[in-house]
């Protein structure tokens, strides 16, 4: 019983990621008086690609957020841990260092300001930090995590869950970030692998969390165009 339960929230999470995406995407267009078209959510989006951060969280990390509160379910399942906290995040780091080493090589970052005034600046800074960064390895690893469960493979450190969870989400990249492409999909999928397994080995979520925040380069160019 509660397998078959797991598995249907499954299912709802994956289906809300494909199609509640383009649905909070054109109603938000609506609200903001832009045409509800997919050139009219694109053209919004390049001129205030911060209002991602609103689909990132109520289509990503805010459904598995709301059934682990509703379900009163134990964090501690997910990796809200202090077991294998250290180790969690000491492997973390090195993935840390190695991205950063190669963007910097790669020409480092790019910024540019949204111009917004206090407080929206700092409420989309917040958001974006959040939604982009520890809560999107939530919605990972609550997949992997009940996937598992659902396939009797939470044990295994490379499991069904874990791959089965990172092909689809990373992949996904290339759908919805358009102008990432195939390399960058691929890119992230390499990088929640990584992170997948930290989290598998030790157990702990904190260090991909904290690993996927600082590397996301999404985060930076989102925050730092909030607050200039």
């Amino acid at each position: 019983m509660i397998c078959r339960r797991r598995a249907i929230l499954v299912i709802l999470v994956w289906t809300w990621l494909f199609l509640g995406t383009p649905i909070v995407a054109l109603f938000l267009a609506y609200i903001k008086g832009v045409e509800p078209t997919i050139s009219g959510v694109i053209s919004m989006l390049s001129r205030e690609p911060y209002l991602a951060s609103y689909i990132e969280f109520i289509c990503v990390g805010g459904l598995p957020l709301a059934i682990t509160l509703l379900c009163r379910e134990d964090f501690t399942i997910y990796g809200l841990r202090r077991e294998g906290l250290t180790k969690s995040i000491l492997l973390s780091m090195i993935l840390v260092a190695v991205k950063l080493t190669l963007r910097i090589l790669g020409g480092g970052f790019r910024f540019t300001s949204f111009n917004l005034l206090f407080p929206l600046n700092l409420w989309y800074a917040f958001l974006s930090i959040f939604a982009y960064g520890p809560l999107e390895i939530f919605f990972i690893v609550w997949l992997i995590v009940n996937i598992d469960y659902v396939l009797k493979s939470l044990e295994r450190i490379v499991s069904p869950g874990l791959i089965i969870t990172v092909l689809v989400f990373g992949l996904s990249h290339i759908i919805f970030s358009l102008k990432g492409g195939v390399v960058n999909a691929i890119s992230v999928t390499i990088t929640f692998l990584i992170l997948g397994l930290i989290f598998k080995y030790t157990k702990n979520i904190v260090g991909p969390m904290i690993a996927w925040t600082l590397i996301n380069g999404f985060i930076p160019y989102l925050v730092i165009g909030c607050l200039t």
